[in-house]
């Protein structure tokens, strides 16, 4: 179960890896797309369904991390409802500006916002782009304004030059930093981005040494799912995700794969939910 739309770095992430999971165990593994409220539509299918291993859940971090924390009629915990099965992937977000008139480095870009408290404006098509960008400002006491574009609008309004900069998903703007007409200046993770070599981070850029900020993509199953199908489910995708072939597309398309144990994405996924919902409460960030 696929929980957005058809399309995109995280759609290729997950076809290839059904691909490959359908390889392995000689039968089909069929994306379903059930996309609609912020991923809740198709998180509450896999919820409903038999906890036997043939519904599994691909989705990105803000169906469990930052949806609880917005939706306060929200029908399942996923702590309680889901059994994490692995981290998938990460899909690095980047700060961007336009390369012709754009800021020429982070540094520029916050003395620009710094000089003009409540002109500045930025866009992020996703729940975590757009908390990343609160994380941003609150961190730097900068007075930007967010305009909450849908998706890959966002890219529409900083092409048009309605937006200052962006915060974006580096599998979605690498292709317009190579055609030149996006600069990235800064990576929001806590490692620089494989595909965008010599751009630093933001904890590196902006002296804020414990920024680390990135979209990531796992695999769940319904809870109650027998511990021993969650450990084959786990084995077999870690599997299919060291195949060098797998690796190479992955990386040519700006996601970084990487897994962890049921027991260890449990964890980081707590970790996660914690921090996010703090700045939520903080920040009274809502959805638009």
């Amino acid at each position: 179960m696929i929980p957005f739309p058809p399309g995109g770095p995280t759609d290729i992430t997950i076809r290839l890896l059904a691909q490959k999971l359908s390889e392995r165990w000689s039968q089909p593994l069929v994306p379903e797309y059930r996309p609609g409220a912020n991923t809740i539509i198709g998180t509450e299918a896999v919820v409903k369904s038999a906890a036997d291993g043939h519904t599994l859940l691909f989705t990105v971090d803000s169906t469990v991390t930052t949806n609880p924390s917005l939706y306060a009629k929200l029908s399942y915990d996923p702590m309680r409802d889901l059994a994490p099965v692995t981290l998938v992937a990460w899909t690095p977000l980047a700060i961007v500006v336009k390369a012709d008139t754009g800021p020429k480095n982070l540094a520029e870009l916050i003395q620009f916002a710094r000089a003009n408290p409540g002109k500045v404006n930025f866009s992020a098509g996703s729940i975590t782009s757009r908390l990343t960008g609160e994380l941003f400002k609150r961190q730097l006491g900068l007075d930007v304004v967010l305009i909450p574009y849908a998706g890959a609008r966002a890219v529409e309004g900083l092409l048009s030059g309605d937006i200052n900069f962006l915060i974006a998903a580096a599998s979605t703007v690498l292709p317009f930093i190579k055609s030149g007409r996006f600069r990235a200046l800064a990576a929001t993770g806590g490692q620089p981005i494989r595909s965008m070599p010599g751009v630093p981070t933001v904890a590196e850029a902006a002296r804020l040494p414990d920024f680390d900020s990135a979209v990531w993509i796992g695999l769940f199953a319904p809870a109650r799912t027998p511990t021993e199908i969650v450990a084959q489910l786990h084995r077999d995708i870690v599997q299919v995700i060291a195949l060098p072939e797998v690796r190479e597309r992955l990386e040519s398309i700006g996601v970084e794969p990487e897994t962890k144990s049921p027991a260890e994405f449990s964890a980081f996924i707590r970790k996660e939910t914690a921090f996010w919902s703090q700045l939520i409460r903080q920040s009274g960030f809502r959805v638009e």
